[in-house]
């Protein structure tokens, strides 16, 4: 496993908002999480914020798997509409698929489905650079 897809594992908000299994290969990214206390907001639903933030990470740890290691990506723009609410309890998957990996911008489009229900679509830009 490269150890940067380790890092976002390992990294202690992701393990706060209780991710539970990363897959990346081919530029494609699947997480999930179990929404509960560490990611409601006050009406018992997956906060926006938290959402945001996963389809951020989901875009980033597919990625990673095209990247050379000597390259990093950092968001540069970042689109998310949410179509419906994940209630405690329900597992949200998150999906990345990149639609252009160039030298220096990357696109990705991430989607997150509870069962069938689509909640939410993200489109996330990355910048690349030489780290």
């Amino acid at each position: 496993m490269d150890q940067r897809l380790q890092q976002v594992i390992d990294h202690p908000l992701h393990r706060h908002l209780g991710i539970e299994r990363v897959d990346s290969a081919e530029g494609r990214a699947r997480l999930s999480i179990t929404v509960g206390d560490n990611t409601v907001n006050p009406a018992g639903v997956l906060h926006g914020g938290v959402l945001y933030l996963l389809c951020d990470v989901c875009a980033y740890a597919g990625l990673l798997s095209q990247l050379a290691a000597t390259t990093q990506a950092v968001t540069h723009d970042i689109h998310v509409s949410i179509m419906r609410a994940a209630r405690a309890g329900e597992v949200v998957v998150f999906e990345s698929h990149p639609l252009r990996v160039g030298r220096r911008v990357a696109f990705i489009d991430v989607s997150a489905h509870v069962g069938e229900r689509l909640v939410a679509q993200a489109r996330v830009t990355k910048t690349l650079f030489e780290a």
